[in-house]
């Protein structure tokens, strides 16, 4: 026990002694002179210290070096590219028997360093010494010529700073080209680089535009990096934003890499507003989002393969390419399954919620100025199919669409979609990149049930059948009360076995035999649309032409067992108002609707007019039009009495 005392006694003098000795022996100067030696050959810029420097040899040697500056490129925009509050070098004990000082350790405390491009393209960062300008290099596309030296490493150099510690201090990054600034403070970062020829990894937490960033990285090998060789590269950056991962390689740097991204988040409209693009929407819609991807960048294209996206209860799968060209082109095939657009669509207007409220509101058309400039912004060509399709209250099934934007003009061509029972197929051209804007559209429906089409589409639920539905429409403006002046086209339809909710006809033909007496007052033709009434039909046809936004006919057809109808007039959609002159033949024969010509019945003219919102019909009893049904009752009770007494 005693010879262990006394060796343990010998040894803790031996490290006193050795202390003490180190402390004398050891110059802070000289190892400033040293680092300040080996920064310079390693990065071609000045290293001071302005501060004096300060030794501590327990628990372990260090050296504390106060307001530590490194000099910025030539014509920077300030005279250091790095300002150091306190930087701590840590000096393993058996590099003081070697020749060459090795760093254990770096801690740099409240750095303040700045990375710019200069406006000649020149950047701060680039340090290490370069080879000559490789010929092949040269010659290809897109480099530029005034930074095209490339580098590559000497195979003698190399840089070890073990463990770097950087905490507080901020980080600017200034583009001196697009005038753009951008600064990253609150840094906690741990760096390990025991050699260029090794993995370099990076840990620790930033703040950026005021949130916090957890930060994982791993760079296989940074050697490879500055010799432009590939090199393969782990991120993960983690907020309370969002959560972004990449696992993959560059090939060429700024020029290829592929590998695995995946992004989430638990809001769109809070990740939008830290990037100060405030989003009004919905409380249900823009929330919760993922994007995973296998992500190919070659020359200026990007493309996003096996792509897989989720937001809210949507989810999307196909595939993107983008050109990063001004304007962006992007290609894109994307399945959007089950499409609910209603949470993403802004709320109706006032009138539009009126109208819905009660059918006594007058419809105003809307005046505000649209802005479609936005179309100018990209070229896409976009294939895009859904199993389901809702939008406001129209409701869709199996879908496939294509829309096409080129130089600020939309091609929206609905190749197929099912839904309402039947078929259809169409498309809406809108050029932007003038104005007053132009819109094309042309759409055939086949075996469409109308009222539940309509009701959906336009709120108009007054009538009722299956057939056909097709327009050519075309029109121009800024507001959707320019559009509504300017429209012009045409209109056919076609329905059978159906009604016209809002007026009973039939009723009116169930009074012919009060015409055939005479007794015209008992005829209730004078009332306004209401939905406990209607007028069923085996067959309604028609045509309008539209100009200016008046829509005229002069063939409305409507077959019903009592009743004949043919009509002519205009509906003037900019002043909402209808103005139809229909000819209304009551068929008294027991055959009805196989009852023959004129001769089947009596001929009542009607007036179907008023504001959409108070359509009226009048029976049109003018003298001469009584004239006319007295000739007609005496003509059928002439042919009553001949078909009696011969």
């Amino acid at each position: 026990m005693r010879i262990f005392l006394k060796s343990l006694s010998v040894i803790v003098i031996m490290l006193v002694l050795l202390v003490v000795a180190a402390s004398q022996l050891i110059s802070p100067q000289d190892i400033i002179e040293q680092v300040s030696s080996q920064v310079e050959q390693t990065t071609g810029r000045t290293f001071t210290v302005n501060d004096e420097a300060n030794l501590k040899v327990f628990p372990s040697l260090l050296i504390e070096l106060h307001d530590v500056r490194l000099a910025n490129i030539e014509n920077g925009s300030r005279s250091d590219m790095a300002r150091i509050s306190e930087l701590v070098i840590h000096i393993p004990w058996l590099s003081l028997f070697s020749d060459e000082l090795t760093i254990d350790k770096f801690v740099i405390n409240n750095p303040d360093i700045l990375l710019e491009k200069r406006v000649d393209g020149k950047v701060n960062w680039q340090f290490l010494p370069l080879t000559s300008t490789n010929k092949e290099a040269k010659n290809t596309a897109n480099i530029d010529v005034a930074n095209s030296t490339v580098m590559t490493l000497p195979e003698a150099f190399d840089v070890s700073l073990g463990q770097v510690e950087i905490n507080g201090g901020k980080l600017t990054i200034i583009d001196h080209q697009s005038k753009d600034t951008k600064v990253i403070d609150q840094l906690n970062l741990a760096v390990m680089l025991p050699s260029l020829r090794e993995d370099l990894n990076l840990s620790g937490n930033i703040r950026y535009m005021e949130h916090v960033f957890e930060l994982e990285s791993t760079v296989t090998t940074p050697a490879k990096a500055i010799n432009n060789q590939p090199f393969s590269i782990n991120l993960s950056l983690t907020s309370k934003l969002a959560t972004l991962n990449y696992e993959g390689k560059v090939l060429r740097q700024r020029k290829e890499l592929n590998g695995m991204l995946s992004l989430s988040g638990d809001s769109v409209k809070q990740l939008l507003r830290w990037q100060k693009l405030p989003l009004e929407a919905k409380d249900e819609a823009f929330n919760q989002f993922s994007l995973t991807t296998q992500v190919h960048f070659v020359g200026n294209k990007l493309s996003l393969d096996e792509l897989q996206m989720k937001l809210d209860a949507l989810a999307f799968n196909g595939s993107t390419t983008i050109d990063l060209t001004t304007p962006l082109n992007i290609t894109s095939t994307i399945d959007l399954g089950i499409l609910n657009l209603n949470p993403y669509l802004p709320a109706e207007t006032t009138v539009a919620s009126q109208k819905k409220q009660t059918d006594s509101q007058p419809l105003v058309w809307d005046n505000t100025a649209l802005d479609l400039s936005a179309l100018a912004a990209l070229n896409a060509e976009l294939s895009i199919q859904s199993s389901q399709l809702f939008a406001r209250e129209v409701k869709l099934g199996k879908n496939a669409i294509k829309v096409t934007l080129q130089n600020g003009i939309a091609n929206i061509a609905l190749k197929s979609f099912q839904g309402y029972e039947g078929n259809g197929s169409g498309s809406i051209k809108v050029n932007a990149n003038k104005k007053p804007y132009i819109i094309n559209s042309q759409f055939q429906l086949t075996n469409i049930n109308a009222e539940p089409l309509l009701t959906d589409a336009i709120g108009f639920d007054k009538l009722m059948g299956k057939g056909q539905l097709a327009w050519e429409l075309t029109t121009q403006g800024l507001s959707q009360r320019d559009f509504i002046d300017a429209l012009d086209g045409s209109i056919d339809f076609s329905f059978i076995d159906g009604a016209i909710k809002g007026v009973n006809l039939a009723a009116i033909a169930k009074s012919a035999s009060n015409i055939v007496a005479g007794n015209l007052a008992a005829v209730n033709l004078d009332s306004n649309f209401s939905n406990a009434e209607k007028t069923d039909f085996a067959e309604l046809t028609g045509k309008f032409e539209l100009n200016n936004g008046i829509a005229t006919t002069n063939n409305l057809s409507l077959k019903n067992p009592f009743v004949r109808i043919s009509g002519m007039g205009d509906i003037n959609l900019p002043k909402t108002k209808v103005k139809l002159q229909v000819k209304t033949t009551m068929v008294s024969s027991a055959k009805g609707q196989a009852a023959q010509g004129d001769s089947a019945g009596i001929d009542i003219p009607i007036k179907i007019k008023g504001p959409f919102h108070d359509i009226k019909i009048r029976p049109d009893i003018s003298s001469a039009t009584k004239d006319k049904v007295k000739d007609k009752i005496k003509d059928k009770v002439k042919n009553k009495l001949k078909g009696l007494f011969g």
